[in-house]
């Protein structure tokens, strides 16, 4: 990594923030001021400090968030780096590392993207949220309006995916010996995450990886046997953008969906067999699901879910999934 470049605006008052906003942006001139103004413009809370981790850029970036940040006198630090590897994941770190150590008071750090904007009580759901959670996936929507103008086919895709995707989490749900208010399957994005300072520093924060960075850290938060939890009232708007930053994003799967041939899903979702196996402790290696599995495993996820509905217990749902596989070779006498 070369040299970090840091400016700040108002840097006495950054210091008395109790909630911090990281962004991490790469060649985002074209979103960051709508972003930004998302932010400023929150209401029903203290104003946050926002870092900018801006890396690898070319673009005015760095230069646009400044000029709006002094126009709008607001706490704002801007770093800027170059990274030979890490990506969005350096980035956040990189920001998080930042907010921790110039605002020693803020015991709440909120992530969304750059292309991204911020419903107006956004931030005021979101530290409500995290009251009582070590930490928080927000809500992740796109645009009516962006998403209408796509072809059918994707639309189509869409639905399909959308369909499997809901019936997976509410059978990750069922099976989640923490009841209801569980996550469920780990969908995590950085676009809307937020942490108590003290659970984030407890896990290590995020790892410095190209991309995935958002799901592995609520991984290691769950292994610590902390309980994130969902707020679906925190919300913010992604761009259905195509020339994506981080690679397997976003972008990525909506190029994907656009084209003839059979596509990958989110890769939070899994085969039918291997939801089943990982719950009965017996996982099982599995390729990356595609839609035409997905399509072919909906109706049989869909009367698995029913059943489970109607059972008592995780054990009493346990005990209907061990009957839906084959025994367990490891378990069969010679």
């Amino acid at each position: 990594m070369t040299g970090i470049r840091v400016q700040t605006v108002r840097p006495d008052d950054f210091a008395k923030v109790t909630s911090v906003v990281v962004v991490p942006a790469r060649n985002e001139e074209n979103f960051i001021a709508a972003c930004l103004s998302g932010l400023f413009a929150q209401s029903g809370t203290a104003p946050a400090g926002i870092v900018l981790a801006v890396n690898n850029t070319s673009d005015d970036t760095a230069d646009v968030a400044l000029s709006l940040a002094r126009r709008a006198d607001w706490p704002m630090i801007v770093a800027e780096a170059r990274y030979a590897r890490g990506g969005v994941g350096r980035a956040r770190r990189l920001g998080h590392a930042i907010a921790l150590q110039a605002a020693p008071r803020a015991g709440i750090l909120l992530s969304t993207d750059a292309d991204c904007l911020p419903h107006p009580d956004w931030q005021a759901e979101m530290e409500s949220a995290l009251h009582d959670a070590p930490a928080v996936l927000g809500r992740i929507e796109v645009s009516e309006q962006e998403l209408a103008s796509f072809p059918s086919l994707f639309l189509l895709r869409q639905r399909e995916e959308s369909a499997f995707a809901t019936l997976a989490m509410e059978f990750e749900q069922l099976m989640d010996p923490v009841g209801p208010g569980g996550i469920g399957l780990n969908t995590a994005g950085g676009a809307n995450l937020g942490f108590q300072r003290g659970a984030y520093l407890s896990v290590g924060g995020y790892r410095s990886i190209p991309s995935g960075e958002d799901r592995d850290i609520i991984q290691r938060v769950r292994a610590a046997g902390l309980r994130p939890i969902r707020a679906e009232t925190a919300v913010v708007c992604a761009s259905m953008r195509t020339d994506g930053r981080a690679p397997g994003g976003m972008a990525e799967q909506i190029i994907a969906r656009s084209a003839m041939a059979d596509c990958s899903v989110d890769s939070a979702l899994l085969p039918f067999d291997a939801m089943v196996s990982n719950h009965l402790g017996r996982p099982i290696a599995t390729p990356r699901l595609t839609l035409s599995r997905a399509r072919t495993d909906l109706p049989t996820l869909e009367r698995c879910v029913e059943t489970l509905r109607a059972l008592p217990g995780v054990d009493a749902r346990r005990r209907h999934l061990a009957g839906l596989l084959p025994d367990d070779p490891r378990k069969r006498s010679d």
